[in-house]
């Protein structure tokens, strides 16, 4: 098998159905040999219909597996697992690949030196975007948006625009074989936006001297729904993430060697939790499409750490 292309999902079957329409329209060489498999992280909807029904499709090749615990790096994790290509790619059940996205990532991993691939996610905006959101790249970013035109080799560590994204990354199948899978305790949680698991793992990779390439000829859009330009969305992002990173700096704490099993420093969750904090009050003061008024409300005073 050429390639695998693995979709996580949870309880989006309606979305999922797009994604895997897109999926069965891709433009690839008659020669080559891929699948899709979705990965089912504990819905309760019609996703498994959804899944088995794209499994008639002439020409492509769909997959369902489920995975009952709860978690985006489980599933991911099962994907890997499932997955028989010597090249496993990832994408989103909200994600619409181009119609060369197979194709032009495998091109950009044929490199000899090259071990991993990503490139732009382009909003496909399904509302009109807010004025306040329209010109806070620093917000569009927590969307998993990635526009950069310029193509490149990523740096340790990944930051900002000089990044590649879960919804559209890409592996040769050997990096899961030699670095192992995605940490479990990152990664969204059911409702719970915890993120960061792609990050450190392609953080990890960098850090061995693995080459991953940005490549902007590789293009998905992200559906950007109703719910995700409201200020109360980015409050709960900001919170969520600070969470997870609480979460995973607890892992290590008790995973470090000659560590207290059990035990958290405080020391090592408090910036997190701060920073979240910080950025959170700053939203504050956003105007929130959902009840068209400015939250005029002063950030509360807090010690400091």
């Amino acid at each position: 098998m050429d390639c695998s292309v693995v979709i996580t999902t949870y309880n989006r079957a309606k979305l999922l159905a797009d994604t895997l329409r897109s999926l069965a329209a891709q433009q690839v060489s008659p020669d080559l040999r891929w699948e899709v498999i979705v990965v089912d992280n504990n819905s309760r909807d019609d996703t498994p219909e959804v899944a088995r029904s794209f499994g008639q499709t002439p020409g492509l090749s769909v997959r369902y597996v489920f995975e009952p615990r709860q978690g985006q790096s489980f599933a991911r994790n099962l994907g890997v697992e499932a997955a028989d290509g010597a090249v496993v790619l990832f994408t989103d059940d909200d994600i619409i690949p181009n119609v060369d996205w197979v194709s032009a990532m495998l091109r950009t991993l044929g490199a000899d030196d090259c071990d991993g691939a990503g490139g732009k996610v382009l909003p496909r905006w399904e509302v009109k975007v807010p004025a306040w959101l329209a010109g806070r790249s620093d917000l569009m970013s927590w969307l998993a948006l990635v526009e950069s035109e310029e193509a490149r080799v990523l740096e340790y560590p990944l930051v900002g625009d000089r990044r590649i994204v879960g919804a559209s990354m890409g592996f040769r199948r050997s990096v899961f074989q030699e670095f192992g899978r995605f940490l479990t305790s990152l990664g969204h949680r059911g409702g719970r936006m915890y993120g960061g698991e792609e990050v450190e793992f392609i953080n990890r990779l960098l850090l061995k001297g693995r080459r991953i390439r940005y490549d902007p000829s590789i293009v998905v859009r992200h559906r950007i729904r109703a719910d995700r330009v409201s200020r109360s969305f980015f409050l709960r992002r900001y919170f969520d993430h600070g969470c997870g990173e609480a979460r995973f700096q607890a892992a290590e704490h008790r995973e470090a060697p000659g560590g207290v099993r059990g035990l958290v420093d405080p020391a090592a969750v408090g910036p997190a939790q701060h920073r979240v904090v910080a950025d959170a009050e700053q939203l504050r003061s956003f105007p929130d499409p959902e009840d068209g008024h400015v939250s005029r409300r002063r950030p509360r005073s807090r010690r400091t750490p």
